[in-house]
């Protein structure tokens, strides 16, 4: 019965993939290759890293360890949905929490539905097309079916992540519901086109690091950015950071055309007690890439975190033979931090 139900997954996650239309006119919208900022570190690789471990900086609820053990419990609810869903209070119980509120009683368990929608679906649909559209630029056979399965691996992973807290169903409605209608959404030229002109939505990772003083990740995370045409001037516009960080704010044009944005809102501290923290943002791109960002009480139990992306550090005439980029940070308890990103997917770090 198990291999049973592991071929229905498989059969469903290549369905899905054969099904997402390669662009019609090889049309872009999302990638775009450039030799500054967040946008010169770009590659499926990094994109498949940062989705993957970015919840892992919400320490106190999510990690890496027993990794293997929760990656199986993963791999078991997804093969019986259907047993989990009753385990856990039933269909209306699943709906309710994962996908819309119908219960006015348990109004406050519908809550996991946010990052749902925002997180995988509008987020992780994006990224499939960005990556999509990488592997379209780099002449990878079938760019749309690769980053379909990229896209459902990733998921796989990434649910493993936060096995430690989440419930049985969490993984069932992200693999078979979220991830599948954000690849159907951003899998036509015409929803994307939309997408991109009236939300202009775009990914900043940190700079990830690999702590060689405490021997885990420093400095993880993946933010979504929407910035609606919506009310806004010639000069200024709306600003949402989104992701385990929430922020919102304003988006103000620089007279060189670059922009610098603002917000205030909270970070993400635990999960399962749910607890937040007020937060502060600045951030400063060219053409939808970051160069630096500046953050204050975030996430990681990082009081300051500073990122500075390749581009920035070095003129033109003494660019290095590879993208660098330079983390600084403070732990709330007033402990430094520092990381230099030499252009590969992970850089190396300290806190001291």
């Amino acid at each position: 019965m198990q291999s049973q139900h592991l071929g229905v997954l498989i059969g469903l996650v290549v369905g899905l993939v054969c099904l997402t239309a390669q662009s019609e006119d090889n049309t872009v919208f999302f990638y775009e290759q450039k030799d500054y900022g967040s946008e010169a570190l770009f590659n499926p690789m990094t994109s498949f890293l940062s989705y993957t471990l970015d919840s892992v900086q919400v320490k106190r609820s999510f990690g890496t360890d027993n990794y293997r053990d929760n990656l199986r419990i993963v791999r078991d609810n997804l093969r019986n949905p259907r047993d989990r869903i009753d385990e856990e209070g039933g269909t209306r119980t699943f709906i309710n929490a994962e996908i819309f509120p119908v219960d006015p009683d348990n109004i406050s368990d519908s809550s996991p539905m946010l990052p749902n929608y925002g997180l995988h679906l509008f987020g992780g649909g994006m990224i499939y097309r960005k990556n999509a559209e990488w592997f379209q630029e780099h002449d990878v056979p079938w760019p749309y079916f690769t980053s379909g399965v990229l896209s459902m691996m990733t998921e796989v992973l990434a649910e493993a992540i936060e096995k430690p807290v989440t419930s049985s169903t969490d993984e069932i409605a992200d693999f078979y519901l979220f991830r599948p209608l954000g690849i159907w959404l951003y899998s036509s030229d015409k929803r994307a086109r939309w997408i991109k002109e009236e939300l202009d939505p775009v990914e900043w990772p940190h700079l990830m690091m690999y702590d060689v003083a405490e021997n885990e990740l420093l400095n993880v995370g993946m933010s979504y950015v929407v910035r609606p045409n919506w009310l806004a001037t010639q000069n200024t516009r709306l600003f949402a950071y989104l992701g385990i960080s929430n922020l919102f704010g304003l988006s103000h044009r620089m007279p060189s055309g670059d922009e610098l944005s603002w917000g205030l809102g909270v970070s993400t501290v635990s999960i399962n007690p749910d607890k937040f923290r007020a937060s502060a943002g600045v951030f400063y791109d060219r053409n939808n890439s970051l160069l630096a960002s500046l953050i204050v009480r975030g996430t990681e139990g990082l009081a300051l975190r500073a990122n500075v992306y390749p581009g920035v550090l070095l003129s033109e005439t003494r660019k290095l033979p590879f993208p660098l980029g330079l983390f600084v940070g403070v732990t709330d308890g007033g402990e430094p931090a520092l990381g230099l990103q030499f252009g590969l997917p992970i850089g190396l770090g300290a806190t001291f």
